[in-house]
């Protein structure tokens, strides 16, 4: 199925298209960017952004039957979120009839109070240098995966380092373990966490020190609901799950 390449200029056109079809979305807030694509008929719209091997979809429509027909049809691998705090039965239904299956669930954690006194000069924050070594630490883990965690390419891990938002461990010259985050405002949401020492608390609490020195009063972050162990450790060290969670659907 053909689509069409976004025209940047041509925003307002999209969004008022996107806020008329309401009754399926899964589209809060994306930005439409160059290189991105999209299909539109009368009652539904699809903005489709290009990764490395696949397109992550984000929908508007009215029409359950003319929106399960255009997933159904587009070709290639397709990947579609939806979060919510609410029942997705129909939106579960949908995604079976248009070929897709439910890869993942994510739940989104946060902290308001943060555990501090640990020692800011002994944060190892990552350098230029590190980006090859940090980025197969985590591109080939077997626990994440690109259609369900987000994980930057070289050239955005570049990008996040040189903003002093990415920390790591390291032992006997290797690296262990990273954390990515970011900071806005006041609210600092984490990105990814990956240690293969054992340490990864401190990290942690690295992290937590580095939002208190500037702050920071709120963290959030997401977590697979079948990892037990990393939920467990989250809440050890304050988290709270409100509610919301994520479900990746995919079509290969």
């Amino acid at each position: 199925m053909n689509m069409q390449k976004i025209d940047t200029a041509k925003t307002g056109e999209y969004m008022k298209q996107i806020f008329s079809f309401r009754s399926y979305t899964n589209y809060f807030g994306q930005q439409f960017s160059e290189g991105d694509f999209y299909l539109s008929t009368n009652n539904t719209f699809i903005l489709a952004k290009p990764f490395e091997n696949f397109c992550r979809l984000y929908v508007s429509s009215n029409d359950r039957d003319g929106l399960t027909g255009l997933l159904k049809n587009i070709d290639g691998i397709n990947v579609l979120n939806i979060p919510t705090k609410y029942d997705i039965a129909s939106w579960e239904c949908l995604m079976s009839d248009a070929g897709y299956e439910n890869i993942g669930t994510y739940e989104r954690f946060y902290y308001q109070d943060f555990r501090t006194g640990g020692d800011l000069d002994g944060i190892i924050f990552a350098e230029a240098s590190d980006i090859e070594e940090i980025y197969n630490l985590y591109s080939g883990y077997e626990g994440f995966s690109t259609y369900t965690d987000y994980l930057p390419d070289r050239v955005e891990l570049k990008q996040i380092i040189d903003n002093d938002f990415v920390i790591i461990n390291r032992q006997n010259d290797k690296i262990t373990g990273v954390y990515i985050f970011s900071i806005t405002g006041k609210k600092s949401v984490s990105r990814l966490l990956i240690d293969n020492s054992n340490t990864g608390l401190k990290l942690i609490l690295d992290m937590f020190e580095i939002l208190h020195s500037r702050g920071i009063n709120y963290a959030s972050g997401w977590v697979n609901s079948k990892n037990i162990k990393a939920k467990t450790i989250y809440e050890l060290m304050g988290a709270k799950m409100d509610g919301l969670k994520d479900y990746t659907f995919i079509k290969k």
